[in-house]
């Protein structure tokens, strides 16, 4: 009786020591590190990509497409229609310096930048020209 004692006291302690070492892991998976910091200078295991440092410049009419297409194209919250003079009304008497102002700055509706918040002032004024040379 004495044995079989010994043995159920035995059996027990081990499925709880498998249980528990499971139950660890389990936790360890879940609090491991998902990524790891890359100081420049130090070996880290893989090349570091950097950032280009001069972008090519975009041109006015992928900038447009990109970015301004989605509310010029049809009118939305009173921007002037792509191609339709009537839209444009006596805007267009602004200029470009102002107009690409109006872009810089947000208008209206809409926001600074329009759509483009990575454009520098060179590719919102191509934008700016390309709509105006539609009309």
């Amino acid at each position: 009786m004495n044995y079989l004692k010994l043995l159920l006291i035995l059996m027990t302690t081990f499925v709880l020591s498998v249980g528990a070492s499971e139950a660890k892991k389990a936790i360890e998976k879940r609090i491991a590190p998902v990524g790891s910091v890359c100081v420049k200078g130090e070996e880290c295991g893989s090349p570091v990509l950097e950032a280009p440092t001069s972008p090519e410049s975009r041109t006015g009419e992928s900038v447009y497409s990109n970015a301004c297409a989605t509310c010029h194209s049809i009118g939305l919250a009173g921007a002037p229609k792509f191609a339709d003079v009537a839209s444009w009304g006596e805007r267009t008497d602004k200029g470009i310096e102002a107009l690409t102002a109006s872009v810089k700055d947000g208008l209206n509706g809409m926001p600074p930048t329009g759509m483009c918040m990575d454009c520098s002032d060179d590719e919102l004024k191509a934008a700016v020209q390309f709509m105006l040379d539609s009309i």
